[in-house]
């Protein structure tokens, strides 16, 4: 017997290139903020300015992982914390996203997060565990 399963995500926006300058965190939810906010998965998929906000998240289970400079292959040496230590450590920096996945109450998202006041650029990787909503909230132009 061949059972198969394909995962069926019709998400609105994406997120893919848009920019982060801002993550906080209040209460459960985290509060993601963009440069020049996300594109419509719709046609004409255009661009529009607003924030998303990841409810009911276990802050436990959200963390950001650094890893090498540049994507670059091979060896490396990576840091891993709680988002809410990177929230207190990163004041300044834009972190911009290539890649995101959903699944089973997960979502990560990852990039390159690049600080002001260091060189070049590193690997990020943001994933959280949640229980709530994804909420995308639009300005509308």
């Amino acid at each position: 017997m061949i059972t198969r399963f394909k995962q069926q995500m019709d998400m609105p926006f994406s997120l893919h290139d848009m920019v982060v300058n801002k993550i906080t965190c209040q209460n459960d939810s985290v509060h993601i903020q963009f440069n020049h906010g996300y594109v419509s998965t719709k046609e004409p998929y255009s661009q529009v300015d607003g924030h998303v906000t990841v409810e009911n998240v276990d802050m436990d289970c959200a963390c950001v992982l650094l890893l090498s400079q540049f994507g670059q292959y091979g060896d490396f040496a990576g840091t891993k914390m709680l988002l809410e230590d990177f929230i207190d450590q990163y004041d300044e920096y834009s972190f911009e996203i290539v890649d995101e996945m959903y699944g089973s109450n997960q979502v990560e998202y990852i990039g390159y997060l690049s600080n002001p006041k260091k060189e070049g650029c590193i690997q990020m990787s943001l994933s959280m565990y949640f229980t709530g909503d994804i909420v995308y909230e639009t300005e509308e132009r």
